[in-house]
């Protein structure tokens, strides 16, 4: 399964204002979508990606697209834990992850996922840990 991070949602679903990254990761994600390739969402990009949404109908919208087109993969207990360690790594290699990234990061290496992001945070990470990134085109 190839889970995404919200940095790729907020530039496909969010933008009001497409650049050609937004275009491209756009295409990308319309290619996943008309392909078998299964699609998830660790529950905490799904929290992010619906934060923020000025109005209950744009709320709605979103939610019943992200819910049809993806399978939310919650954090389990051991995720968590992995997720304060690869934190601890982080701080101790110099590294400033957040806390949420760390625990995503988690929940892909947890269920050997990889991790579709744009996010460098995630490439820093990956340095530390055996976290999978979704490499497939210059999406970046």
């Amino acid at each position: 399964m190839i889970l995404f991070d919200t940095s790729v949602l907020s530039r496909v679903f969010r933008r009001k204002r497409s650049g050609s990254e937004e275009r491209r990761l756009q295409g990308v994600f319309q290619e996943f979508m008309a392909s078998e390739v299964p699609l998830g969402l660790p529950g905490i990009v799904l929290q992010e990606a619906l934060s923020g949404i000025p109005s209950q109908e744009q709320f709605t919208d979103l939610k019943s697209k992200l819910l049809a087109a993806f399978t939310v993969v919650p954090a389990a207990v051991r995720d968590h834990v992995e997720a304060a360690r690869l934190k601890n790594v982080c701080v101790s290699k110099g590294l400033n992850a957040s806390g949420v990234d760390c625990l995503i990061a988690a929940c892909a290496i947890g269920g050997n996922h990889e991790l579709f992001a744009v996010d460098d945070d995630f490439a820093a990470i990956a340095r530390h840990a055996p976290l999978r990134l979704f490499r497939g085109r210059d999406v970046a």
